[in-house]
């Protein structure tokens, strides 16, 4: 015997009555930031997404080839030696 908890037809019925209350916070959502929006800019704006800046400083000069055995070595030395390099070179 399901537990009438777990009956599929009343988790159907609650699931669509929480869809419901979404679906009605989201249209209040929305109609308050139209509104903060028409207040503050005399418009509705479309929203953009801000650049990518962590594309922007890209350093391609440490995936050069000359770099390979510099990173070898860093990689390779004693983790203390490399915590010395790191503190001395900030």
């Amino acid at each position: 015997m399901v537990s009438p908890l777990f009956d599929p037809v009343v988790v159907q019925k609650k699931i669509e009555v929480l869809a419901g209350r979404d679906a009605e916070l989201a249209k209040l959502a929305q109609d308050r930031e139209q509104q903060r929006q028409l207040e503050r800019f005399g418009e509705v704006r479309e929203y953009s997404f801000p650049p990518n800046t962590s594309q922007v400083h890209v350093t391609n000069w440490v995936h050069s080839g000359w770099m390979r055995p510099v990173r070898f070595v860093y990689r390779n030395i004693p983790r203390p030696l490399r915590k010395l390099i790191k503190k001395l070179s900030v």
